[in-house]
């Protein structure tokens, strides 16, 4: 079940003044361009007035959808198959492709919070600030990565969509060191 078929987005609001195909996107600070998510976008970034007339802005061109909630950057979903900007990981630039396997992001940000397999896709989420921040990788072949999705207050942070998970694992989650 991969996590963009739940959102809603209105597509047909696009700019192509807006998309970038420089974007960078901090995995661990979790900033997009220089947006932290669940901040109103940064006017220096190209994507600020677009999100600010529209909730999203999709760029298929270069691999990447946004998404605005009240006020506030909510959403980042990356295409790797077209996504050709900079991923950071603590401070230093990371190369992530269709080629990424699962055992590399383990070893790169550790053990998941709670993996999901299912008809061979798998996802893994990780959960941060306690749980008002998702990363999620998803290998819908079950071996190559092909999404990235990181948000405010993701899936997992739902009872709901736990229980649909099966996650088995206390809420929120405990505070990493």
């Amino acid at each position: 079940m991969g996590l963009l078929s739940s959102f809603n987005t209105n597509r047909q609001n696009f700019d192509v003044n807006a998309a970038d195909s420089r974007l960078s996107v901090d995995l661990t600070k979790f900033v997009v361009g220089s947006t932290p998510l669940g901040k109103k976008p940064w006017d220096g970034d190209s994507f600020a007035n677009h999100l600010e007339k529209h909730t999203t802005l999709k760029s298929e061109e270069y691999g990447y959808e946004l998404g605005r909630k009240e006020g506030v950057l909510d959403y980042a979903f990356l295409t790797l198959e077209k996504f050709q900007s900079i991923f950071f990981v603590d401070g230093r630039s990371m190369s992530l492709s269709t080629s990424t396997t699962k055992e590399d992001i383990f070893s790169i940000f550790g053990e998941p919070y709670w993996s999901d397999l299912d008809d061979g896709e798998i996802i893994l989420f990780y959960e941060y600030q306690e749980g008002t921040v998702e990363l999620q990788f998803e290998f819908p072949n079950g071996e190559h990565l092909e999404f990235i999705t990181l948000m405010k207050d993701g899936v997992l942070s739902k009872q709901e969509q736990r229980e649909s998970y099966g996650v088995t694992k206390p809420w929120p989650p405990e505070k990493k060191e």
